[in-house]
């Protein structure tokens, strides 16, 4: 999936509590909470074509090369179920 695209999708969710769940090619699906104390605050594409995924207490870079789902729900106790 396109860096952009992925940025793209997760850019209006800045400051929103919930759960992401990106899914990784190979690796399956990784989970950022992001509640009142943790929401996401920057989304960017690297020089490097990597994306960098800012939170108040962290951060993850992903290659979007394996990203192959996005999703998001406002309730941070519910999944966004399987992915296959």
């Amino acid at each position: 999936m396109p860096g952009e695209t992925i940025c793209d999708l997760l850019r209006p969710l800045i400051g929103k509590s919930g759960s992401i769940v990106i899914a990784i090619r190979k690796i399956g699906p990784i989970g950022l909470a992001v509640a009142e104390h943790n929401k996401l605050t920057s989304v960017e594409v690297r020089p490097d074509g990597l994306i960098h995924i800012e939170r108040e207490t962290g951060w993850t870079v992903v290659d979007p090369d394996d990203v192959v789902a996005v999703a998001w729900s406002e309730n941070p106790g519910q999944t966004a179920g399987q992915f296959l």
